[in-house]
């Protein structure tokens, strides 16, 4: 890598943030293929490209990013996370826990792995487990706002309405609306 093609890069990823946060996806990747095209073994482009994939519904395009990505660097966490949220736009929501899983494993105290593995289990009306995953990950970050309203969701699933809107109050107090 020379620095000039350092400077490209880091321009078209410039342009191609912008045009995501705008949510013009197909800009944004414009932008990351100009970049691949430069650096094929950038996790963090792959996975941004996998991102716009995703927004755009092209979840099978989104995965093979993700796996590209994983084939070199297997141990990045944030790849498993993402690839599991693709899985679930799929409805594959066991392939998802898998990645889930993959992150747990890497990272036991990573609290929004847990808490993606919580809302997969969710979708999967397995509330129970749901419940058990919203709690290891507030016992990991007590000031996760995700996990206690999570966690408040599950608890109304289960009937359990006083504790449900205990968390939910918590989570509205750490900031979730």
């Amino acid at each position: 890598m020379t620095l000039p093609d350092a400077k490209v890069a880091s321009d078209w990823q410039g342009k191609g943030d912008e045009f995501f946060d705008n949510r013009d996806f197909e800009g944004a990747l414009r932008c990351y293929d100009r970049i691949l095209e430069m650096f094929p073994r950038d996790p963090d482009i792959w996975s941004r490209k996998g991102l716009a994939l995703t927004k755009l519904k092209r979840y099978d395009e989104a995965i093979e990013c993700y796996d590209t990505a994983l084939a070199r660097y297997p141990k990045e966490i944030y790849l498993w996370k993402n690839k599991g949220a693709a899985l679930n736009k799929m409805d594959k929501h066991i392939e998802a826990v898998r990645c889930f899983d993959t992150a747990i494993d890497l990272d036991p105290n990573d609290a929004s792995a847990w808490c993606h593995k919580a809302i997969t289990f969710g979708l999967l009306k397995w509330h129970e487990e749901s419940l058990d995953c919203f709690e290891t990950a507030i016992s990991i970050d007590p000031q996760n706002a995700v996990a206690w309203y999570g966690k408040g969701m599950v608890l109304r699933k289960l009937g359990r309405e006083k504790e449900a809107q205990s968390a939910m109050v918590k989570a509205e107090n750490l900031g979730f609306s």
